[in-house]
């Protein structure tokens, strides 16, 4: 590189840091009724990890600081939420929110990336998964670190113990501060470019196929319009194929759920969200969405299988979902709850952004509104 680029590169550098905005970061407790996980990876010459379990009330749970020896980070990030996910799960702490400020992660969990055996993390990939496909309701998020104090502070922690998974039914003296600030809703201050405060566009790709495909993640729901939609589907054991949904609406955007009743190539349950008018759209368009798709227990809601993603939908992909939404072995057995007289329900709980809708209302507008939420960005040390 030139002495010329390198200095345009370092001017820019500088540009980019002076317009930097601070804005202020909490923890929050999980909604009434639910736990709330966070995890965190370390990696400095050995790697660590931690997870902290926390109630409705902000109150510790349990919580975890492992030295998981030599690897990488994105290593150090998958062990934490895997022992974090078994943890929660066999000790019964769901339904459960799961945070974590490492991205990659989240990238494999929410869209089942598909990575095949020679892939460094596959079997870390696929033991995650496989918990994540337990009988149980979840969610996934990804928060910055100003946000993951406690399980930052365990990780960091876990580094300095001896090999292995270390599990506290009391918090360590080193969290008790922390834990008493994120309870009392103590903001952390974090500076983050107006770009990073609209959007930020992540890339995935493909292993098999090579094909990569953006995705842009959320981290609030405040700034979302979101709706919740009911689908009661009758006779569900004589359906074949594909079977749609009625359409519904938010702000101007249409969608409709498409469900695979045996199946998408699999024996699960496979159910999607779809742009219904996606070929009637003008050229170009993209429409963001964070959404839950949930088939509902209707004996005990707090057995329905739940899956939540982000995607930002387009001409070339106007529907996305989860292949593998709930085993059908279970869903058929109308003992299990998930079938009352050969009728199932499906929601699909929806977020737009506020500003978009808005928009859409609005048709003399043609400028675009600043977005109000924060949008996730990746871990600053997470390489």
């Amino acid at each position: 590189m030139g002495k010329g680029k390198k200095k345009d590169k370092k001017l820019k550098l500088v540009e980019d840091s002076k317009s930097k905005h601070q804005v202020f970061l909490s923890w929050s407790c999980p909604r009434k009724g639910w736990y709330k996980l966070n995890v965190d990876g370390t990696a400095h010459k050995r790697i660590g990890g931690s997870g902290v379990i926390r109630d409705e009330h902000g109150q510790w749970v349990g919580g975890f600081s492992a030295n998981f020896g030599k690897g990488k980070a994105i290593d150090a990030e998958l062990l934490a939420l895997l022992t974090g996910l078994e943890y929660a799960w066999s000790s019964g702490w769901y339904p459960l929110e799961v945070e974590t400020d490492a991205i990659r992660a989240i990238m494999f969990m929410v869209n089942e990336v598909e990575v095949d055996y020679s892939h460094p993390q596959f079997d870390l990939v696929k033991r995650c998964q496989a918990v994540l496909k337990h009988n149980w309701t979840y969610n996934l998020r990804h928060v910055y670190r100003e946000q993951n104090c406690v399980a930052d502070s365990l990780a960091k922690h876990g580094r300095t113990l001896e090999p292995g998974c270390h599990y506290f039914t009391d918090p360590p003296p080193h969290c008790i501060p922390l834990l008493a600030e994120d309870q009392s809703g103590v903001a952390r201050p974090r500076f983050i470019t107006p770009k990073a405060m609209q959007y930020r566009t992540m890339t995935s790709q493909n292993p098999i196929t090579g094909e990569s495909k953006k995705i842009e993640v959320s981290l609030e729901k405040e700034d979302l319009a979101s709706v919740t939609f009911r689908w009661k589907i009758d006779n569900f054991s004589e359906l074949n194929l594909k079977h749609y949904s009625e359409v519904f609406i938010i702000g101007d955007f249409k969608w409709r759920v498409l469900m695979y009743p045996k199946g998408n190539n699999t024996n699960h349950l496979s159910v999607y969200l779809e742009v219904p008018d996606s070929s009637d759209l003008p050229i170009g368009w993209s429409r963001y969405a964070q959404f839950s798709l949930t088939m509902v227990n209707q004996v005990n809601h707090s057995k329905s299988f739940t899956k939540e993603t982000v995607h930002v939908f387009s001409i070339h992909e106007s529907e996305f979902g989860f292949q593998s939404l709930a085993p059908l072995i279970l869903l058929r057995d109308q003992r299990n709850g998930f079938l009352v007289n050969d009728t199932c329900i499906i929601e699909a709980e929806v977020g737009v952004r506020k500003a978009e809708v808005k928009i859409m209302e609005d048709p003399s507008s043609s400028i675009s509104a600043p977005m109000e939420a924060l949008i996730i960005g990746e871990k600053q040390n997470e390489e």
